[in-house]
C-alpha cells in the first residue's frame, strides 16, 4: 500500500512540476505593469460602456425632463472619467519621477499601451486570426462563375 501511495505522489509531483519552467517566473515589475494595464483597460472599457448605455437611455427617454437629466449627467461623468484615465496615464509617471521614484520602466505610457495591446491580443484575438473572406469565394477572393456552390 505504501509503495502504491509513493508511486502516486511521485507521479503527481512530477506531473505538476513538469509544466513549471524558468520562463514562467515573473518579477515584481512585470506584475505591477500588468496590474496597471489591466486596471486602465478595465476602467476604460467600463467608461465606454457607460457612455453607450446612457446614450441609449437618452435616446429612449423620449426627451422627458426627468429621464434626460440623469442620462446627460451620467454621460458627462463618464467622459470626465475617460479624461481622468488618460491624464493619469501620462501625468502619474512624471509625478513619480519628480518625487525620485524611478518607475518609468513599467509605468510609462508606451509601456502601458504596449502591455494593453499584448493583453488584448491574449484575451480577445489577434487581427491576424480573423478571416473576413467568405467561405464560398475561391483562393483569390473571387466569386465562382456559375454560383453553383452557394
Amino acid at each position: 500500500m505504501i509503495d502504491v501511495l509513493k508511486f502516486l505522489f511521485i507521479d503527481t509531483a512530477f506531473a505538476q512540476s513538469s509544466w513549471i519552467s524558468a520562463s514562467n517566473v515573473y518579477e515584481l515589475d512585470d506584475i505591477i505593469r500588468v496590474a496597471i494595464a489591466l486596471i486602465i483597460l478595465f476602467s476604460w472599457m467600463l467608461a465606454v460602456f457607460f457612455i453607450i448605455w446612457w446614450g441609449v437611455m437618452l435616446i429612449l427617454s423620449g426627451w422627458k425632463e426627468d429621464k434626460v437629466k440623469p442620462a446627460t449627467n451620467s454621460i458627462r461623468y463618464s467622459v470626465i472619467w475617460l479624461i481622468v484615465i488618460i491624464l493619469s496615464v501620462f501625468v502619474t509617471p512624471k509625478l513619480w519621477d519628480m518625487l525620485g521614484l524611478n518607475v518609468s520602466k513599467y509605468v510609462s505610457p508606451n509601456v502601458i499601451f504596449s502591455t494593453i495591446q499584448d493583453l488584448s491580443v491574449k484575451f480577445f484575438w489577434s487581427k491576424n486570426d480573423i478571416n473576413l473572406s467568405p467561405s464560398w469565394t475561391d483562393a483569390n477572393g473571387w466569386l465562382p462563375s456559375d454560383f453553383s456552390n452557394l
